[in-house]
């Protein structure tokens, strides 16, 4: 198993604090082909703060690809979920500016496991357990109870544990230098 922590993602709160985002992992799966799969037209790497219109970002990482969206869920949305997770597996995190907040994993176009990090005791999809060794080895709390606990330690942050979590399920790492160097971005906003 995949040692991955919420430790190995601090760098995401240093580099994007503040930013809305969904971050998603797809395994074996390259930046071009996983844009090309949900529609968006691959245009080489730019900045996203720099892009207006529902930008994507497409990043080479460890096992597969990273995406970075700026201020969008599409990681999250049904469709797109079937579509980068064909044939593979993807697990998705998002954060807005309201804190809604979603994990999804996803393998072979279907919804295997999803919850909201900060309420990860109520999951859904085909096998909303399939998860549950690795949620209970990150100290995620997996029972009505054991939520209200969770959220009142000041050293649990659900996001970044969740994160950890994506890279236990599909088996792709992703670091601050691979989301500094995407290969390709573009528009996702036909997926809204």
């Amino acid at each position: 198993m995949n040692g991955a922590t919420a430790a190995d993602y601090a760098w995401f709160d240093e580099e994007y604090e503040g930013w809305p985002f969904c971050l998603t992992l797809v395994k074996d799966v390259d930046p071009e082909e996983a844009l090309r799969r949900i529609g968006v037209t691959p245009l080489p790497g730019m900045d996203l703060e720099e892009m207006s219109d529902f930008p994507i970002a497409a990043c080479p990482a460890i096992g597969g690809t990273a995406l970075l969206e700026y201020n969008g869920f599409a990681g999250t949305l049904a469709e797109v979920v079937r579509r980068l997770s064909a044939g593979t597996v993807m697990a998705a995190v998002f954060l807005n500016v309201n804190a809604d907040q979603q994990f999804v994993f996803a393998a072979d176009g279907r919804l295997v496991t999803g919850f909201e990090p900060d309420g990860s005791d109520a999951r859904w999809g085909d096998d909303p357990d399939r998860l549950l060794p690795q949620m209970l080895d990150l100290g995620m709390p997996t029972k009505d109870e054991e939520a209200d606990a969770a959220l009142d330690d000041d050293d649990y942050d659900p996001i970044l544990t969740v994160m950890a979590l994506a890279e236990r399920a599909t088996g792709v790492r992703v670091t601050r230098e691979h989301l500094r160097r995407p290969a390709f971005a573009g528009s996702a906003a036909h997926l809204y």
